[in-house]
């Protein structure tokens, strides 16, 4: 499967706000633990492996996805998750989250 995401904050000179991420390109992964946050990704290869995501900016870019693979959520992630998931019990007619 090839995974495509940009979910990177746009700059914002006006603010002085400019988004740290840091650039990953061209290698392969098997078996790892994947930090997603603050990263880009381009042109990766993942082999079983586990992303572990709290919340912040990522993307992916032609980066390709073998095998299993796990997502593990932490820290604000996993908190916006657990508030979803209460929401689900009360209201069946929300949409189920992707996760």
């Amino acid at each position: 499967m090839i995974l495509t995401l940009n979910c990177i904050d746009s700059p914002a000179p006006e603010k002085h706000y400019q988004p740290e991420v840091s650039m990953v390109q061209g290698e392969t992964f098997e078996t790892k633990r994947i930090h997603v946050d603050n990263y880009q990704y381009k042109n990766c290869r993942f082999v079983n492996c586990t992303f572990v995501y709290s919340g912040g900016p990522f993307g992916f870019l032609d980066c390709e996805l073998e095998g299993s693979f796990y997502l593990s959520l932490t820290g604000a992630a996993r908190r916006a998750s657990e508030l979803w998931q209460v929401f689900l019990e009360y209201d069946k007619t929300l949409p189920k989250p992707l996760w």
